[in-house]
Parts: structure tokens; sequence; C-alpha cells
């Protein structure tokens, strides 16, 4: 059987935030992206990572604050007060079952997937796991419409968990850092019409999509790579 690895599994492009976010922002965000865990990352480099556990544990014991009073507080509270500093994090590259040993042995439900130069490029989950077991079960990757597979089409590399309504314009393919919005050819973003056939390529379009978009649904490729 062909060793699973975390790199084929891991949501990626990886949703991060800096130390300076608010609890509140915190909140939102994983509420928008229905995640429970944000690495906390500052000039490039992972400093910490912070929970739902987290938020909750940061609720203040006196019961006698309001709503309006308890989000305010959170308005106030960057993530650096509050995130676990010392990160177990995991490479690409390694196996799925070794990911399986490390959130067992520290009872935690998420790594932050980081590479050779420090980025963190991902996120592997128990619920990715999950996913693995009922593929290896049933011979077939479970569909979620909210999780697409997606590839690079400037390297091939499989890319799980993000649509494209989520990409940002600074993401990057985790294998060749390629940002995900640029057409293929012409590397404008995709919120530019390709210059590619016309004379003036110098010259930008707003409101065109690219038709050389370099980043599509795996199911249009027939199959995953």
């Amino acid at each position: 059987m062909k060793e699973q690895r975390v790199a084929d599994w891991m949501s990626t492009p990886a949703i991060v935030i800096a130390p300076t976010t608010t609890l509140a922002d915190a909140q939102r965000l994983m509420e928008q992206r229905r995640i429970r865990r944000l690495p906390v990352v500052d000039n490039g480099k992972l400093i910490g990572i912070i929970t739902r556990g987290d938020l909750r544990a940061a609720q203040p014991a006196d019961t006698t604050l309001s709503y309006y009073e308890w989000r305010a507080l959170l308005d106030r509270v960057t993530v650096v007060e509050c995130m676990t500093r010392h990160v177990v994090t995991i490479a690409p590259e390694a196996s799925t079952l070794d990911a399986a040993r490390l959130m067992l042995n520290y009872k935690i439900g998420g790594l932050p997937v980081v590479d050779d130069e420090g980025r963190v490029i991902g996120m592997i989950t128990e619920s990715d796991l999950f996913r693995l077991q009922i593929a290896l079960a049933t011979g077939s990757t479970l569909q979620d419409t909210a999780r697409p597979t997606l590839i690079c089409h400037h390297c091939g590399a499989v890319l799980r968990g993000r649509s494209l309504e989520t990409i940002g314009r600074d993401d990057q393919c985790w294998r060749c850092h390629y940002h995900l919005h640029r057409c293929d050819n012409c590397r404008y973003f995709d919120g530019i019409g390709c210059m590619l056939d016309r004379p003036e390529r110098h010259t930008a379009i707003p409101g065109r999509d690219c038709p050389c978009f370099v980043y599509l649904a795996a199911q249009e490729q027939g199959a995953e790579r």
C-alpha cells in the first residue's frame, strides 16, 4: 500500500493570522472559514497557534460581564496574549501515520505543516485523517463541495481544503511557491484581463477574468493527480 503523506491530505494554502490580530477578528475568521485553529505568523515565521479553546479560556471568570462588554474585551485583546507559543508541527513529506501519532501523543486536534524554510504551508487535522480512512476503506475520496480538491497547474501539486473563492491574492502553491491567482501565461492576476494576445499587454483591463487561470478544480481535470 502506498504511504500516505501529509502533503496529500493537508488543507492548503494555510489560513494564518498576525500576532496583532484581535481575538474578535480571530473568532470571526474561524466562524467564516469553519475552522477551529489558526497559526500565528510574524515575518513569515510561525510563532504560535490559537484555537477556539484558547478563545473560550480567554473569557474572564467574572460572569457579570454583559455580552457587549465581552465583545468589547475581545476587540482589545490580541492573539499574541492568548496563543500557545510552543507549537507542535510536522513536515509535508511526513507520513499521515506520524501526524496521527503526534496528535494522539500531544492530545491536539491539528498540526501546522511547515516546510524547510519555516513557512506554514498548510494544516492537517483529525478531520483530514478521518477523510483519509474513509478513502482507504471505500476506495474513493469523500466529495465535499466546501473543500474541493484543486491542482496547481504550474507544478501539478494537489491542494485540498480551500475553494477558489477563499484563496487570497498572496496565497502560493506550497510546492512551487507559484501565486495561485496568476495567469499561467501573462502572469496577471485573475481580476485583470489576460493580455497574452493583445499588443498593449502592459495596459491592464480591470473587471475581466483571465481565460488562462492557473488554479482549477481537480474534477475539471478528469481525475486527481
